[in-house]
Formats: C-alpha cells, structure tokens, sequence
C-alpha cells in the first residue's frame, strides 16, 4: 500500500488528495525484535521478547499493554500467554515510544489504524467494554463504507462494529488508547484475510490481493478523515 500511495500519486485524483491534504505515518513493523524472533524461532510468535521477572517465559502481548483502561477484560496475568497484559501499562517500550508519540501529537492526527491478521473485520472502539463510545455511529457508518470499498475489489466480505462485540474484549487495546486518550476519532483495528481456512499461515498468493482491496478502503478512510 506504501508503494502503491507512491505510484498513483499523479494519476489517482483520490491519492493525490490524500498526499496533499495528509501526513501519513508508516510503521511497517510495530515489533522489531518480536518480528526478528519469527524469524529463528517460533513463526508464530506474537509478544514483545522483553524479560518476566520470576517467570522463564518471555514477552508481552503488545495490545493489551496500552494505557488505557489497562488490566479489565480480555487479557491474561499469565506471563507464558499470547495475552500477558504485561507487568504494568506501557510497560514495553514498543507501546510506550509510540502512544507517547500519539499523544503527544494529538492535535495532529485525524485517524489510526492497527492492521492484524486474521478474521477479515473493520473495528472500531471500545474494545475493553461491549458498552458503545459516543461516536460509534460516526465510526461504524465510516466501517461501513470502507468495507463496502474493500468488497469491490475482490469480492471479499468484512464485518464491521465496535472491538468487544464483534471480536472479544480486549482491554488495554491501541484503537481504545488512540480514540480516548490521543483524541483521534477514526481509530480502528483492521483484522485482514482470512477467516479461519489458512489463519495466520495467509498462502503467498493472498497477500497482493488482500493488499489491494484493503488499499482501497484505506482510501476511502483517508478522504473521510480530510472531509469530515
């Protein structure tokens, strides 16, 4: 999607909005040393590879470890889960250097979003609590129309609503963080291809067309956030 922001940019009238009108800021890998690790160890692996003190297992699940409402549902206190909510909030200095980053800047964003794989859904807060924020409906009716965008593309179907509902619940999530604590009104979660028949294990030939339709709903987000 970078590359293709970078080819379309005189030719697409919607990009060359977008790259007129925004900032956007890319961080391709959110985890360095957690990527690293995919790498030599463990493929499937998801934490941070920071220590636990008294516990031999090693990370922590850097989305529940923002802060906040930090700790409430959907995480684990088990050092050796996928869900180690970690020893505090921020905790990791992968969540720490960015949130701080967010909300420090906060004036300065318009949107965020946090791109995971699998599930094929379009998210939005809360995450921690089923309860609806007060601009779900902005938020949703925005889901809805990116959605709708990424189907056109290949014909695949995303669900949209708010983290807790359509998912599970998650506390202590970037979206939740971004929306109350960065004051970015359209913070989503993005969980991408597929839906169960491959998981995380995405065959190859999956990932250009899944980056091609989720483009064009990135686009519709973007103008959302210009316009409005």
């Amino acid at each position: 999607m970078l590359n293709q922001f970078l080819l379309d940019a005189d030719t697409d009238p919607v990009v060359k909005q977008i790259l007129d009108s925004l900032e956007l800021y890319i961080l391709p890998v959110f985890n360095p040393d957690g990527y690293s690790y995919t790498w030599t160890n463990n493929r499937m692996w998801r934490k941070t590879r920071s220590p636990n003190p008294g516990s031999s297992c090693i990370g922590t699940d850097p989305n529940r470890n923002w802060d906040f409402e930090w700790g409430g549902e959907g995480i684990s206190r088990d050092p050796c889960s996928d869900a180690y909510l970690g020893p505090k909030a921020f905790s990791e200095i992968e969540v720490n250097s960015v949130g701080l980053y967010l909300r420090n800047n906060s004036g300065k964003f318009r949107g965020y979003i946090n791109f995971h794989s699998y599930s094929q859904l379009w998210m939005s807060p809360w995450g921690y609590t089923a309860a609806l924020p007060p601009d779900f409906t902005i938020q949703d009716n925005l889901s809805a129309k990116c959605v709708a965008a990424l189907k056109s593309v290949n014909n695949i179907v995303y669900l949209h609503g708010n983290i807790a509902v359509i998912i599970y619940p998650a506390s202590g999530s970037s979206a939740d963080y971004t929306y109350a604590t960065a004051n970015i009104l359209y913070s989503y979660g993005v969980e991408l291809r597929d839906t169960g028949q491959y998981g995380f294990l995405l065959p190859p030939n999956q990932i250009v067309p899944s980056g091609r339709e989720t483009y064009e709903a990135v686009k519709v987000w973007a103008l959302e956030a210009i316009n409005n």
